[in-house]
């Protein structure tokens, strides 16, 4: 049960997160677009190496019952077979999470608006409004240029 709490968290964490190329606020709206297009490839590339990381250590959690963590995620609509599991990297991971009917189904009636954004040299802060599944919240997310792109660096969610 922890488990499922744990990658529910994430996920929606994810949902909400920015990423990017030219602008902080742009980048909002291309990964949330990539996310109700149910395209995790596209939407895993908004995260930052360190959210990766931060990802990776979560995984380890899921890594330890395999089995008990596939079937909890199928009960959450989120097939992926057990015996995959403990290969996968976060990257792995989130693109099959993202790209399930589950989140698709719940992304489509999703909306986000972008807020201030506040831009540091590399670091930049975000505010996004969103309102999924009936519940609207602000949340200030950090992201960081990486390779001349912006990303999510850490999520700045309470849900």
């Amino acid at each position: 049960m922890k488990t499922l709490a744990l990658s529910s968290v994430i996920l929606l964490a994810v949902f909400l997160a920015c990423g990017g190329n030219e602008n902080p606020g742009d980048a909002v709206t291309e990964m949330f677009e990539a996310i109700q297009a149910g395209n995790g490839e596209r939407a895993v590339s908004f995260m930052s190496g360190s959210a990766l990381e931060e990802m990776e250590i979560q995984l380890e959690t899921i890594k330890l019952n395999p089995q008990m963590s596939a079937q909890q995620l199928s009960t959450m609509g989120i097939e992926i077979d057990a015996d995959e599991i403990p290969d996968m990297t976060a990257k792995d991971f989130m693109i099959a999470m993202i790209s399930s009917p589950m989140i698709a189904g719940m992304m489509q009636s999703a909306e986000i608006s972008v807020g201030e954004v506040t831009i540091d040299g590399d670091i930049a802060r975000v505010e996004v409004t969103s309102s999924i599944m009936g519940q609207t919240e602000t949340n200030i997310i950090d992201v960081v240029r990486e390779d001349g792109k912006w990303k999510v660096t850490e999520f700045g969610m309470n849900l």
